[in-house]
Protein backbone atom coordinates (compact mmCIF):
# COMPACT_ATOMS: atom_id res chain seq x y z
CA UNK A 1 0.00 0.00 0.00
CA UNK A 2 2.86 2.74 1.39
CA UNK A 3 4.37 1.88 -2.41
CA UNK A 4 0.76 2.01 -4.11
CA UNK A 5 0.68 5.31 -2.52
CA UNK A 6 4.48 6.36 -3.44
CA UNK A 7 4.05 5.62 -7.12
CA UNK A 8 -0.05 7.19 -7.77
CA UNK A 9 -0.14 10.03 -5.71
CA UNK A 10 3.64 11.13 -3.78
CA UNK A 11 5.55 10.65 -6.87
CA UNK A 12 2.93 13.34 -9.03
CA UNK A 13 2.98 15.45 -6.47
CA UNK A 14 6.72 16.41 -6.69
CA UNK A 15 6.82 15.92 -10.05
CA UNK A 16 4.69 18.71 -10.32
CA UNK A 17 6.08 20.82 -7.36
CA UNK A 18 9.62 20.48 -8.99
CA UNK A 19 8.58 21.33 -12.47
CA UNK A 20 6.60 24.48 -11.12
CA UNK A 21 9.48 25.69 -9.23
CA UNK A 22 11.87 25.03 -12.61
CA UNK A 23 9.32 26.86 -14.50
CA UNK A 24 9.66 29.44 -12.24
CA UNK A 25 13.64 29.71 -11.90
CA UNK A 26 13.46 29.88 -15.48
CA UNK A 27 10.62 32.82 -15.56
CA UNK A 28 12.83 34.83 -13.57
CA UNK A 29 15.97 34.22 -15.54
CA UNK A 30 14.00 35.37 -18.94
CA UNK A 31 12.98 38.17 -16.39
CA UNK A 32 16.60 39.02 -15.17
CA UNK A 33 17.69 39.09 -18.66
CA UNK A 34 15.17 41.32 -19.88
CA UNK A 35 15.78 43.70 -17.31
CA UNK A 36 19.79 43.32 -18.11
CA UNK A 37 19.26 44.27 -21.76
CA UNK A 38 17.24 47.32 -20.57
CA UNK A 39 20.28 48.46 -18.35
CA UNK A 40 23.04 48.05 -20.90
CA UNK A 41 20.32 50.22 -23.40
CA UNK A 42 19.91 52.98 -20.27
CA UNK A 43 23.80 52.71 -20.00
CA UNK A 44 24.39 52.77 -23.46
CA UNK A 45 22.03 55.79 -23.90
CA UNK A 46 23.80 57.26 -20.58
CA UNK A 47 27.09 57.14 -22.13
CA UNK A 48 25.81 58.58 -25.36
CA UNK A 49 24.29 61.86 -23.04
CA UNK A 50 27.74 61.99 -21.22
CA UNK A 51 29.54 62.93 -24.74
CA UNK A 52 26.73 65.27 -25.54
CA UNK A 53 27.22 67.44 -23.11
CA UNK A 54 30.31 69.12 -24.54
CA UNK A 55 29.09 71.79 -26.98
CA UNK A 56 31.52 72.57 -29.50
CA UNK A 57 30.56 75.53 -31.85
CA UNK A 58 31.48 74.73 -36.00
CA UNK A 59 33.64 78.04 -35.58
CA UNK A 60 34.50 80.90 -33.62
CA UNK A 61 32.36 83.85 -32.55
CA UNK A 62 30.25 85.32 -29.70
CA UNK A 63 28.65 83.17 -27.46
CA UNK A 64 25.34 85.04 -25.56
CA UNK A 65 23.81 83.20 -22.43
CA UNK A 66 20.12 83.57 -22.20
CA UNK A 67 19.81 84.99 -19.10
CA UNK A 68 16.23 84.67 -17.89
CA UNK A 69 14.24 86.86 -15.80
CA UNK A 70 13.87 86.97 -12.18
CA UNK A 71 10.07 85.73 -12.42
CA UNK A 72 10.62 83.32 -14.64
CA UNK A 73 11.02 79.19 -13.84
CA UNK A 74 13.63 78.83 -15.99
CA UNK A 75 17.19 79.21 -14.42
CA UNK A 76 20.21 80.77 -15.50
CA UNK A 77 22.58 78.68 -17.22
CA UNK A 78 24.86 78.39 -14.57
CA UNK A 79 27.28 74.89 -13.14
CA UNK A 80 24.81 72.88 -11.25
CA UNK A 81 22.14 74.52 -12.94
CA UNK A 82 19.24 71.87 -13.93
CA UNK A 83 17.96 72.20 -17.62
CA UNK A 84 15.26 70.62 -19.58
CA UNK A 85 15.33 69.39 -23.54
CA UNK A 86 14.56 72.19 -26.05
CA UNK A 87 15.53 74.93 -23.32
CA UNK A 88 17.50 77.20 -24.87
CA UNK A 89 21.32 77.10 -23.34
CA UNK A 90 23.19 79.81 -25.47
CA UNK A 91 23.37 80.97 -29.02
CA UNK A 92 26.06 82.30 -31.02
CA UNK A 93 25.48 84.96 -33.64
CA UNK A 94 26.50 85.24 -36.97
CA UNK A 95 28.37 88.87 -36.95
CA UNK A 96 28.61 89.10 -40.79
CA UNK A 97 24.55 88.56 -41.21
CA UNK A 98 22.96 91.47 -39.24
CA UNK A 99 19.88 92.75 -39.06
CA UNK A 100 17.35 94.78 -37.53
CA UNK A 101 13.58 94.30 -36.94
CA UNK A 102 11.77 96.92 -36.47
CA UNK A 103 7.39 97.06 -36.22
CA UNK A 104 5.90 98.52 -39.16
CA UNK A 105 2.50 100.17 -38.58
CA UNK A 106 -0.51 98.00 -40.44
CA UNK A 107 -1.29 101.99 -42.43
CA UNK A 108 2.34 101.40 -44.17
CA UNK A 109 3.30 97.71 -44.42
CA UNK A 110 1.33 97.31 -48.00
CA UNK A 111 4.06 99.89 -48.94
CA UNK A 112 6.60 98.25 -47.95
CA UNK A 113 8.39 95.64 -50.86
CA UNK A 114 11.75 93.45 -50.65
CA UNK A 115 14.74 95.22 -51.15
CA UNK A 116 13.49 98.75 -50.45
CA UNK A 117 16.78 100.71 -48.77
CA UNK A 118 16.45 101.97 -45.26
CA UNK A 119 18.24 103.95 -43.66
CA UNK A 120 19.32 102.89 -39.90
CA UNK A 121 20.95 104.74 -36.91
CA UNK A 122 22.42 102.97 -34.07
CA UNK A 123 25.59 105.03 -31.54
CA UNK A 124 26.23 107.57 -33.38
CA UNK A 125 26.48 106.30 -36.97
CA UNK A 126 24.05 105.45 -39.61
CA UNK A 127 24.24 102.22 -42.03
CA UNK A 128 22.09 101.88 -45.22
CA UNK A 129 20.24 98.36 -44.99
CA UNK A 130 17.40 96.88 -47.23
CA UNK A 131 13.80 95.19 -46.38
CA UNK A 132 14.94 91.62 -46.59
CA UNK A 133 11.80 89.98 -45.11
CA UNK A 134 8.01 91.25 -44.03
CA UNK A 135 5.97 88.95 -42.05
CA UNK A 136 2.53 87.63 -43.46
CA UNK A 137 1.25 88.12 -39.61
CA UNK A 138 1.11 90.84 -37.47
CA UNK A 139 2.72 90.82 -34.12
CA UNK A 140 0.20 89.95 -30.96
CA UNK A 141 -0.73 92.66 -29.35
CA UNK A 142 -0.63 93.08 -25.90
CA UNK A 143 -2.98 95.06 -23.63
CA UNK A 144 -0.03 97.14 -22.77
CA UNK A 145 0.44 98.29 -26.44
CA UNK A 146 -3.43 99.92 -26.99
CA UNK A 147 -3.79 97.09 -29.53
CA UNK A 148 -1.72 98.68 -32.12
CA UNK A 149 -1.37 95.87 -35.05
CA UNK A 150 2.39 96.26 -36.34
CA UNK A 151 4.07 93.87 -38.60
CA UNK A 152 7.54 92.55 -37.91
CA UNK A 153 10.21 93.85 -40.97
CA UNK A 154 13.23 92.12 -41.18
CA UNK A 155 16.30 94.99 -42.20
CA UNK A 156 19.50 93.46 -43.53
CA UNK A 157 22.43 95.81 -42.21
CA UNK A 158 25.77 96.01 -44.29
CA UNK A 159 28.79 94.39 -42.62
CA UNK A 160 30.49 96.73 -40.36
CA UNK A 161 33.08 96.09 -37.37
CA UNK A 162 31.16 96.92 -34.02
CA UNK A 163 27.75 95.92 -34.47
CA UNK A 164 26.62 93.64 -31.69
CA UNK A 165 23.47 92.13 -31.53
CA UNK A 166 20.77 93.75 -28.83
CA UNK A 167 22.02 97.15 -30.04
CA UNK A 168 18.61 99.33 -30.15
CA UNK A 169 18.61 101.24 -33.92
CA UNK A 170 16.57 104.04 -35.27
CA UNK A 171 15.01 102.75 -38.79
CA UNK A 172 13.75 104.99 -41.47
CA UNK A 173 12.07 102.98 -44.51
CA UNK A 174 12.38 104.76 -47.92
CA UNK A 175 8.87 104.55 -49.24
CA UNK A 176 9.64 106.37 -51.81
CA UNK A 177 12.03 108.79 -53.76
CA UNK A 178 11.91 112.12 -55.93
CA UNK A 179 13.31 114.03 -58.50
CA UNK A 180 13.21 117.03 -59.81
CA UNK A 181 9.48 117.44 -58.38
CA UNK A 182 7.80 120.38 -56.67
CA UNK A 183 8.02 120.49 -52.51
CA UNK A 184 6.78 122.96 -49.96
CA UNK A 185 7.23 122.99 -46.06
CA UNK A 186 4.54 120.97 -44.83
CA UNK A 187 3.68 124.39 -42.50
CA UNK A 188 2.72 126.33 -45.92
CA UNK A 189 -0.20 124.12 -46.36
CA UNK A 190 -3.64 123.83 -44.55
CA UNK A 191 -6.40 121.58 -44.59
CA UNK A 192 -9.64 123.70 -45.76
CA UNK A 193 -13.57 122.44 -46.88
CA UNK A 194 -12.28 123.51 -50.41
CA UNK A 195 -9.05 121.13 -49.68
CA UNK A 196 -5.46 121.68 -49.30
CA UNK A 197 -4.83 125.35 -49.29
CA UNK A 198 -1.33 127.64 -49.36
CA UNK A 199 -0.75 131.13 -50.19
CA UNK A 200 1.11 132.43 -52.85
CA UNK A 201 2.79 135.98 -52.96
CA UNK A 202 2.42 137.57 -56.31
CA UNK A 203 2.57 140.88 -58.02
CA UNK A 204 -0.61 142.32 -56.55
CA UNK A 205 0.22 140.76 -52.70
CA UNK A 206 -1.16 137.39 -51.65
CA UNK A 207 -3.19 135.35 -53.04
CA UNK A 208 -4.61 131.56 -52.20
CA UNK A 209 -3.84 128.87 -54.24
CA UNK A 210 -6.02 125.50 -53.88
CA UNK A 211 -3.25 122.83 -54.44
CA UNK A 212 -2.98 118.92 -55.03
CA UNK A 213 -0.59 117.07 -52.78
CA UNK A 214 1.48 113.83 -52.85
CA UNK A 215 3.81 112.31 -50.70
CA UNK A 216 4.72 113.88 -47.66
CA UNK A 217 7.48 113.69 -44.64
CA UNK A 218 8.61 115.27 -41.15
CA UNK A 219 9.54 118.42 -43.45
CA UNK A 220 8.01 118.36 -47.32
CA UNK A 221 5.11 118.05 -48.60
CA UNK A 222 5.31 117.25 -52.93
CA UNK A 223 2.87 119.23 -54.86
CA UNK A 224 1.70 117.47 -57.85
CA UNK A 225 -0.28 120.18 -59.11
CA UNK A 226 -1.44 124.17 -58.20
CA UNK A 227 2.31 125.58 -58.11
CA UNK A 228 4.97 125.72 -60.41
CA UNK A 229 8.90 126.62 -59.69
CA UNK A 230 10.01 129.56 -58.81
CA UNK A 231 6.72 131.25 -56.79
CA UNK A 232 7.45 132.33 -53.08
CA UNK A 233 5.10 130.60 -50.49
CA UNK A 234 4.11 132.05 -47.09
CA UNK A 235 5.31 130.20 -44.51
CA UNK A 236 2.76 129.43 -41.64
CA UNK A 237 -0.28 131.13 -43.23
CA UNK A 238 -2.07 130.83 -40.05
CA UNK A 239 0.11 133.23 -38.23
CA UNK A 240 0.69 135.88 -40.99
CA UNK A 241 -2.67 135.21 -42.97
CA UNK A 242 -6.27 136.25 -41.73
CA UNK A 243 -8.02 134.17 -44.75
CA UNK A 244 -6.04 131.40 -44.01
CA UNK A 245 -7.32 131.68 -40.03
CA UNK A 246 -11.02 132.05 -41.55
CA UNK A 247 -10.12 128.77 -43.87
CA UNK A 248 -9.29 127.28 -40.49
CA UNK A 249 -11.93 128.21 -38.38
CA UNK A 250 -14.16 127.08 -41.42
CA UNK A 251 -12.95 123.61 -40.89
CA UNK A 252 -13.22 123.42 -37.16
CA UNK A 253 -17.08 124.73 -37.57
CA UNK A 254 -17.90 122.48 -40.10
CA UNK A 255 -16.74 119.46 -37.75
CA UNK A 256 -19.28 119.99 -35.42
CA UNK A 257 -21.95 120.53 -38.18
CA UNK A 258 -20.85 117.28 -39.79
CA UNK A 259 -21.52 115.28 -36.48
CA UNK A 260 -24.67 116.94 -35.72
CA UNK A 261 -26.25 115.38 -38.80
CA UNK A 262 -24.90 112.36 -37.55
CA UNK A 263 -27.28 110.08 -36.12
CA UNK A 264 -27.81 110.49 -32.33
CA UNK A 265 -26.35 106.65 -31.31
CA UNK A 266 -23.34 108.11 -32.85
CA UNK A 267 -23.02 111.54 -31.39
CA UNK A 268 -23.78 110.09 -27.96
CA UNK A 269 -20.81 107.41 -29.22
CA UNK A 270 -18.55 110.11 -29.71
CA UNK A 271 -19.30 111.84 -26.55
CA UNK A 272 -18.75 108.67 -24.24
CA UNK A 273 -15.26 108.43 -26.81
CA UNK A 274 -14.12 111.86 -25.63
CA UNK A 275 -15.17 111.39 -22.12
CA UNK A 276 -13.28 107.99 -21.58
CA UNK A 277 -9.92 108.01 -19.38
CA UNK A 278 -6.60 107.05 -21.12
CA UNK A 279 -5.48 103.39 -21.92
CA UNK A 280 -3.23 103.82 -19.57
CA UNK A 281 -5.76 104.50 -17.04
CA UNK A 282 -8.32 102.10 -18.06
CA UNK A 283 -5.62 99.51 -18.02
CA UNK A 284 -4.09 100.64 -14.48
CA UNK A 285 -7.99 100.41 -13.20
CA UNK A 286 -8.44 97.04 -15.03
CA UNK A 287 -5.29 95.10 -13.21
CA UNK A 288 -4.63 96.84 -9.82
CA UNK A 289 -6.14 94.45 -7.32
CA UNK A 290 -5.05 95.95 -4.26
CA UNK A 291 -6.71 99.63 -5.57
CA UNK A 292 -2.99 101.75 -4.79
CA UNK A 293 -3.12 102.93 -8.34
CA UNK A 294 -0.36 101.30 -9.76
CA UNK A 295 0.96 98.06 -10.95
CA UNK A 296 3.24 95.60 -9.43
CA UNK A 297 4.49 93.08 -10.87
CA UNK A 298 2.75 90.20 -9.71
CA UNK A 299 -0.42 92.32 -10.76
CA UNK A 300 0.95 92.00 -14.41
CA UNK A 301 -0.80 88.54 -16.31
CA UNK A 302 2.21 85.87 -16.43
CA UNK A 303 2.54 85.99 -20.30
CA UNK A 304 2.78 90.02 -19.86
CA UNK A 305 5.59 90.04 -17.56
CA UNK A 306 7.91 90.18 -20.14
CA UNK A 307 6.83 94.20 -20.97
CA UNK A 308 7.12 94.58 -17.21
CA UNK A 309 11.03 95.97 -17.23
CA UNK A 310 10.11 98.05 -20.17
CA UNK A 311 7.60 99.66 -18.69
CA UNK A 312 8.93 100.65 -15.46
CA UNK A 313 11.99 103.24 -17.19
CA UNK A 314 12.68 104.59 -13.60
CA UNK A 315 13.24 101.31 -11.65
CA UNK A 316 11.08 102.10 -9.49
CA UNK A 317 9.63 98.15 -9.73
CA UNK A 318 5.84 99.70 -10.06
CA UNK A 319 4.03 100.90 -13.61
CA UNK A 320 1.89 103.85 -13.27
CA UNK A 321 -0.60 104.96 -16.23
CA UNK A 322 1.70 107.57 -17.05
CA UNK A 323 4.24 105.33 -18.34
CA UNK A 324 1.70 102.87 -19.84
CA UNK A 325 0.43 105.81 -21.62
CA UNK A 326 4.21 106.68 -22.76
CA UNK A 327 5.11 103.42 -24.08
CA UNK A 328 1.82 103.55 -26.23
CA UNK A 329 2.89 106.52 -27.49
CA UNK A 330 5.68 105.24 -28.46
CA UNK A 331 4.67 102.71 -30.39
CA UNK A 332 2.10 105.05 -32.02
CA UNK A 333 5.03 107.06 -33.28
CA UNK A 334 3.71 110.18 -31.09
Amino acid sequence: RRLDALQKYTKPKMLQELNSTLDAAKARLAADESALQLEKQRLEREKEQLVNCTIRSTGAGLVIFPSAAEWKETPDIEEGATVSEQQTLLMIPDLDQMQVKVGIHESKVDRLTIGMKARVELQGSTLIGEVAEISEVTRPAGWWTGNLVKYDTIIKLENRPGLKPGMSAIVDVILASYEDVITIPVACIIESPEGFLCWVKDESGVAKRAVRVGDTNDEFTVIEDGLVEGEEVVLNPLAYVDEAQLQAMSTNAARPAAEASQPKEDKSKKEKEKKATSAGQKIVAAADKNKDGYLTIDEFAEKDRDNFPGLDANGAEKVTAAEIDKMIGAQEGK
